[in-house]
């Protein structure tokens, strides 16, 4: 026998109160000499140990109530029972329903989602009456739809079949941790939690951690484990979908990297990738002959964007079992042009001495009579005309050996980059070193490292360093990952500035600064081109210089490409975040004249009807659309009616939860000695498989009744007691 409420039996100790008073309240009789007395003392006794006696049993009964009322308040149980006359006992539950990404996988009749919904609705009937359940939906978080135990279980199973499928990635542990935090301390004798999943082992990473919790806690709280679904051998997805080419300009063949793997355990031959823009038909297709099982390929395909403004641009596969990663979706901002500045800070006698003579053709690669066409629009400048020139006027401004700027200049680039403009920074034999540092470096934290002592001689040809020759970690970098791509090996490094990043404990200077990042390193790992963000912008810093002067890198076929991407990555910078994580909030930073007005957000196959409003509003300052509800994987297109605007984004899922591998046979072993771990199907009654495992029995309501009884009795014999005689 056990008590749920244990502290309720200090209200046994008011059986003293009828005891206290029947003492205090004793018969006494007044003695009175009467001559008559003897002939009525014997009716006199007999009459007084009657009423003793009456009042004893009162006494009795009124001890006996307070002691069962306080035994009913503390809920007796009796754990080692099944079933006796009161029936079975009330569970108090949470039910946790898988709604990740793999859940999408179809049989080709329904999804595993909708077994696991099938199975909750199983899972409520299984319930004794007068028991009450939480619905939760687990993904890597934990979702309340009914986020406390309710007693009106009709509730649930309508919360169960309303319940939605999302793209977010699948990590057990956080809903699990709040399954157990609903039920621990909660006054009921059997607490009971139910998660509904398809055994994705991706899905159990924290299994260490899960086991752990479960241990602690299956002495007063027992865990079912529901796993739905087939065994899935075979899967292939896209993995990953990104503008190769880092700049979009409008009616211009642009380069997009699909990425595809073979998740499944067989080869997958013949498959075709294609590429669309909005909604326009597919229009570059590629075949991929073979993908052997656990490989990802890279391939190019191509597409126009035929006006400024934002495009979703979507690749896709055949559609196998899991539909979701047969097609993958980035949001891309065209545009009509890019202007960049170019700041020469060693002009030359003729242009073809000029530091910025080489950069100058690598950003505009057409010949004379075609520049005026191309989208990249350049102007060089000196570093002394950098003072009265209007840097809002570009897109980007890039600084070839540059000895130093006045402080007035300093602040407007600051603000420059503070609204989001980029800037490149390339040393060379002129560039003061101490104004780089102490200034940009230490003082405002624009630069992502300090220059250190330069290192090589540039006057021989003998003595050189080069670029690392693969695993290019950084996007910019990241095509030379395809050896179709051509490389950056072959450039010969003569004299360079050894780059010198603050330590990594060392806080910058400016809020506005971010990490600073590796883009690019030489062969002894020593960092060739730093970056960080800096407010909205972003800054490059190369460790030599634009000309042939220390290197010959921009005679190498690779530097347009190279210099073009660094371009794209400064220009889309306040772009990047228009490609989210599934699950993440999209923030963006859009027009004043917008502040206050809602915005309609129409989600990945949502109908007008169906929209969402968010109102755009000043963040610190800034005039800013934020939404949150990202948790399905597409395209997204916000639109407000006046002023008109029109913002895309989209949502990319995890990779990682294309990988369909199940739990292995082990680690299922390991779940079951701290929870029930059950195959379900619709054949199997859970009602059944439950019940063996429900044991014990709460007293409280017998108790309570016979309180009542016992109220009622006492209150007859009173009345009874107390009539004349």
């Amino acid at each position: 026998m056990s008590f749920l409420n244990p502290l309720l039996l200090v209200g046994a100790a008011a059986v003293a109160v009828p005891i206290i008073i029947h003492l205090l309240n004793r018969r006494k009789f007044q003695r009175v000499v009467w001559g008559a007395m003897r002939f009525i003392k014997a009716s006199v006794d007999q009459n007084q140990r009657r009423m003793r006696i009456e009042d004893l049993i009162l006494l009795a009964l009124r001890c006996l109530i307070l002691i069962l009322l306080a035994l009913a308040l503390a809920r007796p149980a009796m754990k080692t029972s099944t079933t006796d006359v009161f029936g079975q006992t009330k569970v108090t539950g949470v039910l946790l329903i898988d709604n990740s990404f793999s859940m999408g996988v179809s049989d080709g009749a329904e999804t595993r989602f909708d077994k696991a919904r099938k199975a909750a609705e199983q899972a409520i009937d299984a319930l004794p009456a007068g028991s009450s359940t939480a619905v939760l939906l687990a993904s890597d978080l934990a979702q309340g739809l009914i986020p406390e135990p309710t007693f009106d279980l009709n509730l649930a199973r309508k919360t169960v079949r309303e319940a939605k499928l999302s793209d977010r990635a699948s990590d057990l542990a956080p809903a699990i941790q709040k399954a157990i935090e609903t039920l621990k301390g909660r006054a009921a004798l059997r607490k009971e939690v139910y998660l509904i999943t398809d055994g994705q082992a991706v899905g159990w990473r924290q299994l260490g951690d899960i086991q752990k919790l479960l241990e602690q806690t299956k002495a007063e709280i027992k865990s079912h484990i529901l796993l739905v679904g087939a065994k899935e051998e075979g899967n292939l997805g896209i993995s990953g979908l990104a503008v190769a080419g880092g700049l979009t300009p409008v009616n211009r063949p642009i380069r997009f990297e699909v990425q595809l793997t073979n998740f499944g355990k067989e080869e997958a031959k013949n498959i075709r990738v294609t590429l669309a823009v909005g909604s326009e038909p597919s229009g570059d297709e590629i075949m991929v002959p073979l993908l052997r099982p656990g490989e990802t390929i890279g391939v190019s395909l191509f597409g126009k964007l035929r006006a400024e403004g934002f495009h979703a641009v979507t690749a896709r596969i055949p559609d196998d079992h899991l539909l979701a990663d047969n097609k993958r979706t980035v949001v891309c901002r065209a545009i009509r042009e890019a202007r960049v500045l170019l700041v020469d800070g060693e002009p030359g006698a003729e242009p073809r001495d000029s530091e910025t003579f080489i950069l100058g053709h690598a950003l505009v690669p057409v010949a004379p009579i075609d520049r005026d066409n191309y989208f990249i629009k350049t102007t060089t400048i000196t570093a002394s005309e950098m003072a009265g020139t209007r840097l809002d006027d570009f897109d980007a401004i890039i600084l070839a050996n540059v000895p130093d700027f006045p402080e007035a200049t300093v602040k407007a680039l600051e603000q420059y980059l503070k609204q989001g403009g980029g800037l490149m920074v390339f040393p060379g034999a002129k560039v003061n070193a101490g104004f780089y540092n102490d200034v940009l470096f230490t003082r405002h934290a624009m630069l992502p490292a300090a220059l250190g002592i330069p290192e090589g001689n540039a006057d021989q040809e003998e003595k050189f360093s080069t670029l690392q020759t693969r695993n290019y970690e950084h996007p910019v970098t990241a095509l030379w990952n395809n050896p179709g791509a051509g490389t950056l090996a072959s450039a010969r490094f003569f004299r360079t500035f050894k780059l010198e990043p603050a330590a990594a404990n060392q806080k910058p200077a400016s809020a506005d600064a971010g990490p600073a990042r590796v883009v690019l390193r030489y062969a002894d790992g020593a960092p060739a081109i730093m970056e960080r963000a800096w407010g909205l912008g972003r800054v490059f810093l190369f460790s030599s210089t634009a000309d042939t002067a220390w290197n010959d890198l921009p005679v190498r076929p690779a530097f347009l490409v190279l210099v073009q991407r660094v371009l794209g990555s400064l220009v889309q910078r306040q772009d990047e975040g228009l490609n989210v994580p599934v699950g993440q909030e999209f923030t963006r930073q859009v027009s004043p004249d917008l502040v206050g007005r809602d915005a309609q957000i129409t989600a990945p196959s949502q109908s007008a009807a169906t929209r969402e409003l968010r109102r755009v509003e000043l963040l610190n300052g800034t005039p800013t659309l934020r939404f949150a509800a990202t948790d399905i994987g597409g395209a997204y297109e916000a639109t407000v009616n006046d002023p008109p605007a029109v913002i895309r984004f989209a949502a990319q899922p995890d990779p990682r939860e294309s990988d369909l591998a199940e739990l292995a046979a082990e680690d299922k072993e390991k779940l079951k000695t701290v929870a029930q771990v059950y195959d379900w199907s619709p054949t199997i009654s859970l009602r059944e498989l439950v019940e063996k495992e429900r044991v014990g029995t709460e007293f409280w309501l017998p108790m309570a009744l016979l309180v009542l009884a016992l109220a009622a009795l006492e209150t007859w014999l009173a009345q009874w007691f107390s009539r004349a005689k």
